[in-house]
């Protein structure tokens, strides 16, 4: 579902300029053939270079089109660190990274951010799904203020959320979806969440053999095939 959202928002921009596109259709046998691997732009060159039997008007739909494209491909905006900004979150990739659509002065942009302090389990690992759901529960069509921290080296804005007041980093520790990224954050309170949860056996702790995401990356595909989503996790 979270996926599906997401999918709609970026093919928003798109959907006009499609339907214009095939409500144009030329009367049957009246296209012409083009050069063989003639790319969009091709096309357009070659109907410049046709009689203008063809309906020319496809000359406007092809550059509406791909004028939608390029507006829905624009790269997502970086949060510059110390700012913080309000938006809404359209989608959720994982237990640790959010899309949040902004309001900026050249329009309607997004941000994908990567939750400080925290490591989800990978994409594939045990408990994804759960750490995701988890987090999409906390955020998902909700508007969310995000403290940027930076960017990542994914262009990703590193950023600390909150939604009506909590915590959402510190939440999914405490809810056992996720680990605390030391190795970047040398907060106690977010090292006691962690430390409370495992404890207390609570999410992905009910593995008494979870592994941290850092050490996932680094396995192998057989090396990982082994380990399964134990039942009964809280």
């Amino acid at each position: 579902m979270v996926r599906r959202s997401l999918a709609h928002e970026n093919m928003g921009s798109t959907q006009p300029c499609l339907q214009l596109l095939f409500a144009q259709q030329p009367p049957r046998g009246c296209l012409p053939s083009y050069p063989e691997g003639c790319s969009l732009w091709g096309v357009v060159s070659f109907h410049a270079s046709v009689p203008p039997a063809f309906p020319m008007r496809i000359l406007a739909v092809a550059a509406a089109f791909t004028a939608c494209s390029a507006a829905a491909a624009e790269k997502p905006v970086v949060i510059p660190e110390g700012q913080t900004v309000v938006g809404r979150c359209v989608g959720v990739h994982d237990g640790d990274s959010i899309t949040v659509l902004l309001d900026t002065p050249s329009g309607k942009r997004q941000s994908k951010i990567r939750l400080d302090a925290i490591d989800a389990p990978e994409l594939g690992q045990p408990f994804s799904n759960r750490s995701k759901q988890t987090l999409a529960d906390m955020v998902f069509d909700k508007e969310c203020t995000v403290e940027s921290l930076g960017a990542d080296k994914y262009g990703r804005t590193v950023g600390r959320v909150t939604v009506s007041g909590k915590d959402v980093n510190a939440a999914m520790l405490e809810s056992g979806m996720a680990w605390h990224f030391a190795k970047y954050d040398d907060r106690q309170s977010m090292a006691d969440r962690h430390e409370a949860a495992k404890k207390a056996g609570v999410g992905l702790w009910s593995d008494l053999k979870a592994i941290p995401p850092w050490e996932w990356r680094k396995m192998s595909k057989d090396e990982r095939k082994p380990f399964r989503e134990p039942a009964g996790a809280k």
